[in-house]
């Protein structure tokens, strides 16, 4: 059995960051769509973007900035270095949540080698951004609650702000916090310093809220979308299958221990510290069990559960099964070991159909190649695509190549950020431009034949029928004069 301390766990956290680090120069698959729609972002930076709030751009443009360059390592290296920061911040949180050194060193630990941010540091997304500032923002709420404080106060609300200036989930944290001050007196924060913390996470997430009010609400809009709330409709299989997936999220040893922090709970059995991290984190999870059950949830949704769910798994093991925190550290360390080998060998470590395992994030950029081929041949400076998938590795794989890259567009409310930012209008007339399409395109009613079949054995859109047509602007845009 492991007997963790500071030191131990701040060596493991550093040595699990720098390999990720070294395997992700050797990385070997492209960006995924959401991960080159982020990169598009942090090229033209504003307050919102058409799907979520600014802070993964600018982080995507620090850090290529940073490396002065556009390359995929530049653009994904952030990722283990914002988990890596989590994990440190959440030793003093864990710390001063449970008043354990030993839970703090776990914490730490145990979040650093967590299935899904073990997956999350191969790739950038909004989870990785926000995470680092929940933990800042758990750090300051253990201190705010023993005693008052106007400078961590205004911290506190500042770290709520980026957060939901990372994704708006963060407000997650603000709901469970005011759960705690309802049902523990110890967990309350002093009326002044709440005041405080609310005056600061305002005043950060104002442009925020300025960009939607100027923008139709594009980023509350498809936040909403998302969820796709028509009434409870008891979608018992998505709900056991969102349920089931938070095992593989943080591992079945901690996850587990969260569920028998509830079953304690329930039974009258759990004190004090296990209430206040249980209303820190369960609520999130069963939030989106509910929302499971009215439409679909995704595994992720109820990430932010974990910074507070991660120490309330540990301090229930410490006290009741220690060595399954040994058994736990082996499971999610191997874990943490093999998904860098999946992206660096991405295209030979398949399944058993013959897929890759990562098939998803492969032949994207090939696509792009052989989109900007085609138009090549065709001698077109115009794409055109209605596919967000396509569209968004155009923007990434051509950025440095003559083409003008547009999203075609029925005139309503943009389906996406291309159709928002990039649309191809009538006032492009009868230029020719290359229509990448799975559709059969017809101009003035006489049909058009492709000059290129796009169609991929592999990678993420094989066996789809794309094909590339040249046409005047005007057969594209026709519908919105």
């Amino acid at each position: 059995m492991i007997r963790m301390n500071l030191r131990i766990s701040l060596i493991l956290i550093l040595a699990i960051t720098a390999f990720r680090i070294v395997m992700l120069r050797y990385d070997t698959t492209n960006l995924f769509v959401d991960e080159a729609q982020y990169w598009m972002w942090s090229q033209h930076l504003a307050f919102g973007y058409y799907s979520k709030p600014p802070m993964i751009a600018w982080i995507i443009h620090f850090f290529t900035w940073l490396g002065g360059s556009q390359e995929i390592f530049w653009v994904r290296v952030g990722s283990p270095i914002l988990h890596m920061i989590t994990a440190l911040i959440l030793i003093p949180a864990g710390t001063r949540l449970t008043g354990s050194r030993q839970v703090g060193a776990w914490s730490g630990i145990a979040y650093a080698t967590l299935p899904g941010v073990a997956l999350s540091s191969i790739f950038m997304s909004t989870d990785t951004v926000l995470f680092p500032f929940l933990a800042l923002t758990l750090l300051c709420y253990s201190y705010l609650i023993e005693r008052r404080s106007v400078c961590l106060a205004l911290l506190m609300g500042v770290c709520i702000g980026f957060g939901t200036l990372s994704k708006y989930a963060m407000l997650y944290f603000a709901a469970t916090a005011i759960l705690s001050a309802i049902f523990i007196p110890k967990a309350r924060m002093a009326l002044r310093d709440t005041a405080l913390a609310i005056f600061a996470t305002i005043v950060v997430i104002a442009p925020n809220i300025w960009w939607n009010m100027a923008n139709g609400g594009a980023t509350l809009k498809h936040t909403s979308d998302n969820a796709d709330w028509h009434g409870l409709n008891f979608h018992l299989d998505d709900a056991a299958a969102f349920f089931g997936s938070q095992f593989g999220v943080i591992g079945p040893v901690l996850f587990g221990a969260m569920v028998m922090v509830f079953y304690r709970l329930v039974r009258g059995k759990a004190n004090t510290t296990e209430k206040h991290l249980f209303i820190l984190s369960w609520p999130i999870v069963l939030v989106i069990v509910v929302q499971a059950l009215i439409s679909h949830a995704y595994a992720n949704w109820a990430a932010t559960a974990y910074a507070a769910g991660v120490i309330l798994a540990v301090f229930y093991l410490l006290q009741a099964k220690e060595r399954l925190l040994t058994t736990s550290l082996v499971i999610n360390g191997i874990t943490s070991i093999i998904f860098p080998f999946l992206a660096v060998y991405s295209h030979q470590i398949t399944l058993p159909n013959g897929k890759p395992v990562l098939n998803r994030y492969l032949g994207r950029a090939d696509l792009s190649w052989n989109i900007a081929a085609a138009a090549g041949r065709s001698g077109t400076a115009t794409i055109v695509a209605d596919n967000r998938d396509i569209l968004a590795d155009l923007f990434y794989t051509l950025r440095d190549e003559p083409f003008t890259i547009r999203a075609r567009s029925n005139g309503d409310f943009p389906n996406n950020y291309y159709e928002q930012e990039f649309p191809l209008t009538s006032a492009s007339g009868d230029e020719p431009v290359i229509f990448v399409t799975e559709e059969n395109v017809s101009c003035h009613g006489t049909i058009v034949d492709p000059v290129a079949n796009l169609t991929s054995a592999t990678g993420y859109l094989a066996g789809r029928k794309i094909k590339a047509y040249v046409v005047p602007a005007s057969c594209l845009t026709n519908r919105l004069t």
